[in-house]
């Protein structure tokens, strides 16, 4: 399918449409985020941001529950901002969100582990995988609906785990929990930073006053 590029806020980002088919998830969904994305987009008549995707194998790397609400609404095209995930040597992949401030991941992901799990379909369970781009992956396009060519819903329950309410909320908790942590680990650098700052400003002022 011939794809068409769309623009973004950041023009250094190419964004294209392809057929949603063309992309494959590497693990699986959770039935409850599913819905409450699928909720928000149908509300907005857009999709805020793109997925991001590996350009040979069409694996998806972040995004996986956007592509699956367009897919249960029978959408025919996504769009998608594809990368080369082995020449890329600043992709990462780690298990938690904190890492990505990490010089060295511990138990880093291998990213063959992720396109084979794509590749052969054997997926893995929700929020194995966490992928560290060196760019925003917050690129804003508001693709409306509208023009990606909406045809009959299909069921998704295929790429979803197998989760009872209690395992779904749970999995929320620690969702939120993960964002938590990261936003601690940031504060305390600030802090850091600021005393650091505050500590720089003083040394210069007394060399100005001993001037």
């Amino acid at each position: 399918m011939a794809s068409t590029v769309l623009k973004t806020e950041n023009a250094g980002f190419r964004v294209v449409l392809l057929g949603v088919d063309q992309l494959k998830p590497h693990e699986k969904g959770s039935p409850l985020y599913l819905e409450l994305l699928r909720k928000e987009i149908i509300k907005d008549g857009m999709l805020k941001y793109p997925i991001i995707a590996d350009e040979t194998s069409y694996v998806i790397l972040d995004g996986m529950h956007r592509w699956l609400v367009l897919k249960s609404l029978g959408y025919e095209l996504v769009p998608v901002i594809l990368v080369n995930v082995f020449q890329n040597q600043k992709i990462r992949i780690g298990k938690r969100r904190v890492q990505r401030y990490a010089s060295v991941i511990d138990k880093e992901i291998p990213v063959r582990q992720v396109i084979s799990a794509g590749v052969t379909g054997q997926l893995m369970e929700p929020r194995t995988t966490r992928h560290f781009f060196p760019f925003s992956k917050f690129q804003e396009i508001n693709c409306p609906l509208h023009s990606l060519r909406r045809n009959v819903p299909e069921d998704v329950s295929r790429y979803l785990s197998k989760m009872s309410d209690e395992e779904c909320s749970l999995a929320m908790e620690q969702w939120l929990e993960e964002m938590c942590e990261e936003l601690e680990f940031l504060s305390k650098r600030i802090a850091e930073v600021e005393k650091e700052k505050r500590e720089f400003l003083d040394r210069v002022k007394s060399l100005a006053v001993g001037l």
